[in-house]
């Protein structure tokens, strides 16, 4: 092992010694610019460079300085034509080579940036070099390229794992820096779905650093991007999951852009073992908001209508009223908002949940009225059909949700969705608001407005009943098959009773 040591430090001196004698005996060539701009590098020094054979590469060098009569530092400042490299770049592939002129390249080229702005620590580490990584990083500037990509990022986007854990252990401030992507390395190790690249990453130092990072990267303008954690979410590992939270548990109090935390987004993406996984690590996270409208996790899982979801975090609290957003909407008012017929219906059908269905948010809306402001009819043929559903109830404005309607509809312009969401509630008997009439202005021709020519009517009355059959076989499917008119008081609360008042059946 000694003789072998010996004869390969013996080979490197030698090596040094021939690049030492191209220098030139000028100091002032030392410290020269490279040549003109029409002067480029001479493409064999370019192969024998690409190739990695060091020992051919000096004689290409000898032969190539012989041949044009200059030195060594001029030869390492030319660039390739499009590309821009150097011949430092175009090295940076063999550890070899990077070691024998690393001595020689003047500083400045040592961070120069080719046509894509990549350094030659950059390539390096693209390439899984960990010995050149090594012998550039502490003179060349870590430096990123045109895609603010930096060496980190292409370590783990190539799973290079030894030159990972060398840049986490020499730069771990390269950790947060985020690419054009608004990506870090963390979440290029997501992407990648490679738990041991992840695992690399998370043997950085702590020293303490971890809650300033954390705070730096909850602020609005945040330096961090987008949240790993999240990208874990999406793409549904949840071995990814288990090693964050055992390694670096700061990374689950990330937003993402709308300021959700985890459960939100695993709510959001109909992800049941996330939602459990995150249960289970902080129950807590069932009851904080996000930032934009204060909506709980729950809520997301409803406007999604991931009825699967708001089944597991019905589960985590004994009274539903508690899920309750910033705007006193409970789960039912996001539901009908949205259009959720799924989470609306499962609501409806479990007794349980009675409460909910007259409840007033904070401008003493019901779900019936959110439902009509929003346009759902499909909603509204359940909450219409629903006995316990009090169609007489105004909201801070006085109007029923019929009113709601009503209150920006212009006869035959308005769009057929309008047209059926009125027509609906006006055959299932809601009334207009009396107190309306005493409160606002006057409406005592909106009737009659809004009643079409009879030609008119007519053909709205058959493009009505093509729309509200489609409606029909939609909801029988939601019910579980149930021909419309199923029981809606039945013992085990089955049913989308739509047609059990007989106003609702001539709708259809």
């Amino acid at each position: 092992m000694d003789v072998k040591l010996s004869i390969d430090g013996e080979m490197w001196k030698q090596r040094r010694q021939r690049l030492k004698a191209l220098m030139g005996t000028n100091p002032s060539e030392r410290e020269q610019e490279p040549a003109q701009s029409d002067k480029f590098m001479d493409p064999f020094l370019y192969v024998a460079a690409k190739e990695g054979d060091v020992d051919k590469f000096i004689e290409a060098l000898e032969d190539h300085c012989a041949k044009e009569g200059v030195s060594l530092p001029i030869v390492l400042g030319l660039t390739s034509p499009s590309s821009k490299n150097t011949l430092l770049h175009a090295a940076a592939e063999s550890d070899d080579i990077v070691r024998a002129i690393i001595d020689f390249v003047p500083e400045y080229l040592i961070s120069a940036k080719n046509s894509r702005s990549e350094t030659p620590l950059i390539i390096a580490a693209r390439a899984g070099k960990t010995n050149a990584v090594e012998l550039l990083l502490p003179q060349g500037n870590p430096d990123h390229d045109w895609n603010c990509d930096s060496a980190l990022h292409e370590a783990v986007r190539n799973r290079r794992y030894e030159v990972i854990r060398l840049l986490v252990s020499e730069k771990p401030e390269m950790l947060c820096r985020r690419n054009g992507e608004s990506k870090s390395p963390w979440c290029l190790a997501v992407e990648t779905g490679d738990v041991e690249v992840l695992k690399c990453l998370l043997e950085a130092p702590d020293e303490g650093e971890d809650e300033r990072r954390l705070e730096k990267a909850q602020g609005i303008d945040t330096a961090f991007g987008m949240s790993p954690v999240h990208l874990a979410i999406m793409y549904q590992k949840k071995d990814m999951l288990t090693e964050m939270w055992e390694k670096k548990p700061w990374l689950f109090k990330l937003r993402d852009a709308d300021y959700r935390l985890p459960l939100h987004y695993a709510a959001y993406m109909n992800y049941l073992d996330g939602v459990k996984f995150m249960i289970e690590k902080s129950s807590k996270s069932v009851l904080e908001q996000g930032f934009v409208n204060g909506y709980l996790p729950i809520h997301v899982a409803c406007l999604r209508d991931h009825v699967r979801i708001v089944v597991e975090l019905l589960q985590q609290w004994p009274d539903p009223a508690e899920f309750i957003s910033r705007e006193r909407e409970n789960i039912l008012h996001v539901a009908a908002r949205y259009g959720s017929i799924w989470t609306v219906n499962y609501i409806l059908k479990d007794a349980e949940f009675g409460h909910l269905v007259n409840a007033r948010d904070s401008d003493m809306n019901t779900p019936l009225h959110l439902a009509a402001l929003h346009w759902r009819p499909s909603v509204l043929l359940l909450l219409a059909g629903d006995r316990r559903v009090d169609l007489k109830l105004v909201n801070k404005n006085n109007m029923t949700a019929l009113d709601v309607v009503e209150q920006d509809m212009k006869g035959m312009d308005a769009p057929l969705r309008k047209r059926l969401t009125r027509k609906i509630l006006a055959r299932a008997g809601t009334p207009r608001s009396g107190e309306l009439a005493i409160w606002g202005p006057t409406r005592q021709s909106k009737g009659k407005e809004l009643e079409p020519p009879e030609l008119a009517r007519l053909k709205e009355e058959a493009n009505t009943r093509m729309v509200v059959a489609t409606l029909v076989a939609a909801m029988t499917f939601a019910s579980g098959f149930s021909v419309p008119g199923g029981f809606n008081d039945s013992d085990t609360g089955a049913g989308i009773a739509i047609l059990l008042h007989k106003a609702m059946y001539n709708v259809f």
